[in-house]
Formats: structure tokens, sequence, C-alpha cells
């Protein structure tokens, strides 16, 4: 029998980071280097050895390229809109093609030790939103040969609120604050919970302090990075009373600071890690008890969504359905509802703003369809979104089974909310 594993992935641009959910402990476990079992972080390179006729990625591409003959190819994140192609052993490759095997080996090795291992659910984290990064991604079903339904992509903020909100509620009966000092520099999230709020919610606050911290402006000078982060950490901490806080990213894997740890434990539990993210995409691909805090909070970023969107049934109640309710992430939200056509040949498409409490209502006339009884006229309503506030209802005609076939007509009704 199979051993069967939830999986979550942090892909960065130099290193990926593996984790799976262990269920003796009941929690992620960080898959090591093969080589190196203190090490988690995987450098993103592939080698092909020319001696083996094999790729290798990671760890094992670190060590085969000074022990084998073959090819080391890099860059891949770099160069992934690039139209170059590059040339191993003979084999022409794109970098897109290049990622696509990068992230499927990354898989693989930690797979291969095990004798029969399948994938329930793999949650993938990134960075940020990236439009080429989120299509590539959403074809990896077909070369892990899963279910499309078995890989998600996320992000760093979503998967760190997975992980945050999985930790002791002590550590976040308050605001919680998380640095994030990643090789483009340091990003501040403070995380508020306002629980006596209908519905209950959780606000992220984001500031940019790349152009302040970063590990190319300091150099060697550890001391001047300690002092001025030190200076961040205290203007932010009198902003609110912070009961945890978290830092993550290559920037503190060094031990540079000690100002700056004086003013964070100031008060608060302090907690250092690379491997938050992994871990919180790792929660997610678990789902269950592990996404209770979204079920319990109306989550607040500034990349989900705020809106319910749904129609009107125009009753005597004025009956609210929604096709898609807000709290998630834009590109992780659509919806789809069927709706039959009742004596009338207009739809009234109803914005809700979670946020401010208040909403927005626009009547569609679907023009050009054919005549036909009342009630044989089916639609289809689908919300898809190009950014947390703008977006488009779908509407399509889906005839009446044989009798009424579909004419095929589309209505597209953007918005912006």
């Amino acid at each position: 029998m199979a051993e069967v594993f939830y999986i979550g992935m942090d892909l960065c641009s130099d290193f990926t980071q593996l984790s799976y959910y262990n269920d003796i402990k009941r929690e992620p476990e960080s898959v090591s280097q093969l080589n190196n079992k203190e090490t988690y972080l995987m450098p993103n390179i592939l080698f092909y050895s020319t001696d083996t006729e094999h790729w290798y990625v990671g760890g094992e591409a670190s060590e085969a390229r000074f022990n084998e003959n073959g090819t080391v190819v890099d860059g891949i994140f770099e160069n992934l809109s690039s139209e170059d192609i590059v040339t191993v052993a003979g084999h022409e490759y794109t970098y897109k093609q290049l990622f696509m095997m990068m992230v499927k080996l990354h898989i693989d090795t930690f797979l291969y030790r095990y004798e029969t291992a399948e994938i329930r659910k793999l949650v993938i984290s990134v960075e940020t939103f990236d439009p080429e990064i989120f299509s590539l991604l959403s074809e990896l079903y077909k070369e892990m040969n899963v279910d499309k339904e078995t890989i998600e992509i996320t992000s760093h903020l979503d998967s760190g609120l997975y992980y945050i909100f999985n930790q002791p509620p002590e550590l976040w009966n308050n605001s919680v604050a998380l640095y994030d000092y990643s090789t483009d520099g340091l990003n501040y999230y403070r995380i508020d919970i306002a629980k006596n709020k209908d519905p209950k919610t959780i606000n992220v606050i984001h500031e940019d302090y790349t152009g302040e911290i970063s590990l190319s402006k300091y150099g060697n000078d550890t001391y001047q990075m300690d002092v001025d982060f030190a200076k961040i950490a205290e203007y932010e901490g009198k902003k609110a009373y912070i009961s945890a806080v978290f830092l993550t990213g290559v920037g503190f894997s060094n031990k540079w600071m000690k100002k700056s740890t004086n003013v964070l434990c100031q008060g608060r539990r302090v907690f250092v890690g690379q491997n938050i993210y992994t871990k919180g995409a790792c929660y997610r691909a678990v789902g269950g008890e592990y996404r209770s805090f979204y079920d319990e909070f109306f989550v607040e970023t500034k990349e989900n969504v705020l809106s319910d969107i749904g129609i009107s049934l125009g009753d005597e109640k004025d009956t609210f359905i929604p096709i898609i309710t807000g709290g998630n992430q834009w590109y992780n939200t659509t919806g789809r509802l069927n709706v039959i056509m009742d004596d009338t040949d207009k739809v009234t498409i109803v914005y809700k703003n979670r946020k401010f409490d208040d909403e927005k209502r626009e009547t569609v006339r679907i023009h050009g369809l054919p005549k036909r009884p009342n009630k044989t006229t089916k639609l289809s309503l689908e919300v898809e979104f190009e950014s947390p506030n703008e977006g488009a209802v779908i509407i399509r005609d889906m005839g009446f089974g044989k009798m009424f076939p579909t004419t095929n007509k589309i209505y597209r009704k953007e918005f912006k909310i």
C-alpha cells in the first residue's frame, strides 16, 4: 500500500524547501537534503551527468557537478521569460521546460525515498503572485500525473498565516509581527486580530522596508544593519500590542542581531525560522482543522477579495445567492452558479463589500436569445478576477437540454469593486 503525503513547497528564486505532514507528530516536518541531513534549503540548480545520463537537482546537483562530467543549469528563475534555448547533451530546452523539470525533480527526489509514495495534496508557496509562474505551475499536475485539484498555488503571505494560526493561541491573542528578510530586502507584516467585530476579522498591514534594509546595502556591516533594524522594530512595535514576532528569510540566517534582539524581545516571544512558508503550505495542504481560522475569521490582506458577489432573486425577501464569497486570494477565487430564468431577461448582480458593509447592484439584460417558453432558459454565471478588486462576471447561455439547445452566446460584465 502506497504511503500518502501532504506536501508543502516553498519555491523561491534561489532555493526550494519541502515539508510533509507527519501523522504521528501531527505537524509538518521539514525535508532535508539527502547528502546533508542538517540542510533544508535545496538550491534551484540542475545538473545533467553525461556519465550516468541522469538529471540531478538541488543538493544532489551541487555534489554531482564536482564528481561527474556534465552540464550545470542555473539562473532558471531569472531567465524564465527568456526565449533562449539551452542545449544539454544534444537536446534543446526552453527555460520554462527546465523550470518545470526542476520543480518536478524536487518533488520526485523526496518521493523516491519511499518504496511506494503518492501525493494526496501539494501546496506550492511562491513569494507573490506572478502570472507566468502561476500559469506554468497550473500545468504541473499533468507532469506529475495527478488530478488538477491535487496541486494548489499560494503565496508566502497566505502560508505565513497558516503557520501562525496553527501555533498555540496564546501567541496570537494580540497582534502578531512577521518580518521577512529575503534577498530583495525587508518586508514587515502586522497581523491584527479583531475578535469583537462581526464577523471576526484578521487584518494584515504591510510595510515595505526593502529600500531601507537589504543585504546588498550593508555588505559586511552587520553592526549598522542591527542598529537600523532595531529602529524599525522599535517604531513598528509602538503601533500595536504585539504578543509574538516571527522572523524568516536568509537575511536572518546569520547571528548579527544584538540591539534589535533586545528591542524585539520586550514583552514578546520571538521565533526565527527559515521553514515558516513551507510548513504553512503544508498545513494548507492538510486543510480541515488547520484552516479553521479561515472559517472563524474574515481575512483581509492586500491579495484577498473583500466582497461577496452573487445575484438577487428579485423576490419579496430580496434573497441573495452568492457566486463567490470574499476573504480569499483573488487568483484562487472562482465560482459558478446556474440559474433558470423565470419570466425575465434580466440578471441583477450584487456586490457586497464585507469590509465596509455596503453593496452595489448592476442589472444585465440578456439580449439576442431565441424566444423560449418560460423557465426553459438556463444561464451559467461565473466570476473571474484580474486583481483583488477587478474582474468580470461571465454569463453563458446553456440552453435547456435537447429541446432548446444552447446558442453558445457569452456575455461579459466587467466590474471594479
